[in-house]
């Protein structure tokens, strides 16, 4: 009775106070502060990857229910056949009408987008539609084209930075040449400088997860004040940009022995990455 008594005891189930130790939450914890240490640009581009991969999936989905959705009129009869075709025909000129009917009610978006004037230039708004990750860094695709006057050569700018220069043009869309890109070079000079020297910029190119960047020469050690990181501006002498449009930052221009150097250029890194909404310059002339 002793023994069945004692056997008992043991076979209670005892709390497993290991459990309630606060080493099994440290993964978690840890996890959760690695996503917060992840830089927010790497989280959008692996987001945006991720959105590349779902499109074949969905469009792999798609024909699967389409196909499940005819495999049961192959068996319909040929009487049956044309009374089904005869009644989308009917639902079709429905919607057509329908469409007509909703399009008075709709204003035309492209004749309502404000434009507003830079200088000599107008800027014309324009939506980022495509960006693909082969050529994340040295180009997009904005939806408009020579449907509102957009040419080859233009300049492009955001939140009054420079973005790139429009490549080439269609009839509703056009590919913009960013900034960062290799072959992208253009004229600018230091901000502040009554000189206005020219310094020539052009494209470094990079990667999605580091920094953009540029490289400037020919610049003069005459604008070099004490180490202090040098502005580069858009020059109106181009006749692409209007002045004063920030192209990016000489961060450490240190010294040098002749009279003219070159130099790594920070570019807008946050910008470039997040690119939504553009404007295309349009010169108007003198």
């Amino acid at each position: 009775m002793k023994d069945s008594k004692k056997f008992a005891e043991n076979c209670l189930p005892v709390a497993d106070e290991r459990r309630n130790t606060p080493s099994y939450y440290l993964p978690l914890v840890f996890i959760i502060a690695l996503m917060w240490l992840i830089p927010t640009s790497f989280r959008n581009n692996v987001k945006s990857a991720f959105a590349y991969v779902q499109v074949p999936i969905y469009a792999a989905s798609a024909q699967l229910e389409n196909l499940r959705n005819a495999f049961p009129q192959r068996t319909l009869s040929k009487r049956d056949l044309i009374i089904f075709c005869e009644n989308l025909m009917q639902e079709n000129i429905a919607l057509q009408l329908k469409v007509a009917t909703l399009a008075k009610d709709i204003p035309d978006i492209s004749q309502s987008e404000q434009d507003y004037r830079i200088g000599n230039f107008i800027a014309k708004s324009a939506r980022v539609i495509r960006r693909d990750i082969a050529s994340w860094t040295n180009e997009l695709i904005v939806d408009v084209g020579t449907n509102r006057g957009v040419a080859e050569g233009m300049g492009v700018i955001s939140q009054n930075y420079v973005v790139g220069r429009i490549k080439s043009v269609h009839a509703k869309t056009s590919v913009v040449e960013l900034i960062s890109s290799p072959q992208f070079k253009m004229v600018v000079h230091a901000r502040g400088d009554v000189t206005r020297s020219p310094i020539v910029f052009s494209g470094n190119g990079h990667n999605v997860f580091s920094q953009a960047t540029g490289i400037a020469t020919n610049i003069p050690m005459e604008i070099v004040s004490d180490g202090e990181p040098i502005s580069l501006v858009t020059s109106e002498l181009s006749g692409v940009f209007p002045k004063n449009i920030s192209v990016g930052l000489i961060k450490s221009p240190g010294e040098h022995e002749s009279s003219f150097f070159s130099s790594s250029v920070a570019l807008n890194n946050d910008l470039l990455s997040k690119l939504y909404q553009v404007a295309i310059l349009i010169n108007l002339g003198d």
